[in-house]
């Protein structure tokens, strides 16, 4: 049976903004499952990791999950497949516009997602930091991309020595602050 035609076991994500994993899992024929877990930047570098298992079982599965969010100290959320597969997209979408490479092992699992070619990422290629949806000015994107690519290049993305480049929309930027 192809990992397509499988029933969706879980499908969850990480609720913080900004660096968002991604799990599918698809129960297999003999009730295992097989899953996918892929680390989608969608501020700076796009799909960023990808790791999972074609045949595990569910014990060695939730064990595994509760040292993911252990480690990770985050909580996962369900999600929707439509949600999960234009994340992923959309993550490709940015990685394959630096032309930076996709993880080898986001090939050899992609089948547990699912067919990718409807999902429809437009507008510009970074959203906005606070609210996630709305397109930044292209301005903004070329910043973003400058920055990501010498980030690159010095080995310093996703480490504590990268800039923390935040860009909001107009949308954002007229809402007014929050008293705390």
């Amino acid at each position: 049976m192809k990992s397509e035609e499988m029933p969706f076991y879980k499908v969850l994500r990480t609720s913080e903004p900004g660096s968002v994993a991604i799990i599918i899992t698809r129960e297999r024929p003999d009730k295992n499952i097989q899953y996918i877990n892929i680390l989608v930047d969608m501020w700076k570098i796009g799909l960023k990791s990808c790791f999972g298992d074609k045949n595990m079982s569910k014990d060695k599965f939730n064990s595994h999950y509760a040292y993911m969010c252990g480690k990770m100290q985050t909580d996962f959320i369900e999600c929707d497949i439509n949600e999960a597969k234009w994340i992923i997209k959309y993550g490709l979408r940015i990685a394959n516009e630096l032309k930076l490479p996709i993880p080898k092992e986001f090939y050899e699992l992609k089948d547990i997602i699912g067919n990718l070619d409807d999902v429809k990422v437009e507008g510009s290629l970074y959203k906005c930091y606070m609210c996630g949806k709305n397109d930044l000015p292209e301005e903004a994107v070329d910043c973003i991309k400058d920055i990501t690519l010498h980030e690159v290049e010095r080995g310093v993305c996703g480490t504590p020595d990268e800039i923390m480049s935040l860009f909001i929309c107009e949308e954002c930027s007229e809402k007014p602050e929050k008293k705390k």
